[in-house]
């Protein structure tokens, strides 16, 4: 238990010195065993904690010292671990991505390795001091390693203290990038095109199963039919291949890129590039709930073959025929 003590005393320092915490405010926790989990307690200041500041809790939120009184942030901790495959939560109040917070839906990254490492980051409402319903942060940190809590705070997570804190940083890195872009009103866009709507190819009410052959078919017709794609993949040289495999039932599909637009389509794996990944990411890819860029960077998906800096050469037309794919019912 001394490592992890000194790993957690260690990281609410450099909170403290990043300036992304002050006064008594944040708390951080990890899991210490299968049902046991190591938090703040209430009222410790994290840039300066000691190990009497640290408390061990069951998975019902009871201290191990029936003396030592845990963070008022344990039930939204908890729920966290429980939801959610996160081994280091950290939460603090970074001011900039506070001040963000208060009138914004959510934070669109403007550089790509933010784009690639926090994704388009949700706000969630909230109106009491501590998280009384914290299933919307949960399902937030489903999808985004970190969540902003508006007027609140963030929330991240990480397999490691380091981990969580980095995306911590890099959020309100970003943020305060955006304000010197644009001011803290208007948000900043790489390329408009690839923030505008596009329109659903397939008859209102209809549904593709995932990733049948209707479904396939109706992501190849929906970019071989967009402008916009078809412009991005000429400008960047876009012929290549690349497969999309769905492990739970074994089925993948390849399609086939040339000077512009989709060639062909078959059923198998053998494209010049393989992603994998089960049915439940597949789906949040699909329905708009994670970037396939993010999911892959994250390991949601796992690109099995080629190099993840090779196919970001394609960024943009991968990143439109995506954003199109996204408009296709699937149930």
């Amino acid at each position: 238990m001394v490592k992890i003590d000194n790993e957690m005393i260690r990281w609410g320092e450099r909170l403290f010195e990043r300036r992304l915490i002050s006064g008594w405010g944040g708390n951080l926790s990890c899991r210490v065993g299968e049902n046991d989990f190591l938090i703040t307690g209430q009222h410790a200041p994290l840039g300066f904690l000691t190990r009497k500041n640290l408390v061990r809790i069951h998975a019902d939120g009871k201290p191990v010292k029936k003396s030592q009184r845990a963070s008022s942030e344990t039930p939204m901790h908890l729920a966290v671990y429980a939801g959610t495959d996160a081994q280091a939560i950290v939460h603090v109040h970074p001011p900039m991505v506070l001040a963000f917070s208060l009138s914004h839906d959510s934070f669109a990254p403007l550089s790509y390795e933010e784009k690639y490492t926090i994704g388009n980051v949700p706000v969630i409402s909230q109106d009491t001091p501590t998280v009384t319903k914290p299933q919307a942060v949960v399902e937030a940190l489903k999808y985004n390693p970190v969540a902003i809590i508006k007027g609140h705070g963030t929330v991240a997570i990480g397999k490691t203290f380091q981990e969580a804190f980095l995306y911590t940083d890099l959020l309100e890195e970003a943020v305060h990038c955006q304000f010197f872009q644009s001011g803290i009103g208007a948000e900043g866009k790489v390329d408009a095109r690839l923030s505008e709507p596009v329109t659903v190819s397939a008859a209102v009410g209809e549904a593709y199963e995932l990733f049948s052959h209707e479904h396939m078919t109706a992501l190849v017709d929906s970019a071989n039919g967009d402008r916009d794609f078809r412009q991005f993949a000429s400008d960047t040289g876009l012929t290549t291949s690349l497969s999309l495999h769905m492990e739970n039932n074994d089925v993948a599909w390849t399609v086939q890129f040339v000077a512009g637009e989709i060639t062909a389509l078959t059923e198998n794996s053998g494209g010049d590039f393989l992603i994998s990944g089960n049915a439940e990411w597949w789906r949040a890819v699909f329905s708009n709930k994670i970037d396939a860029f993010l999911a892959t960077q994250q390991g949601k998906l796992k690109l099995k073959r080629g190099e993840l800096a090779q196919l970001s050469r394609w960024y943009k037309p991968f990143q439109r025929a995506f954003a199109l794919w996204q408009t296709i019912p699937i149930h």
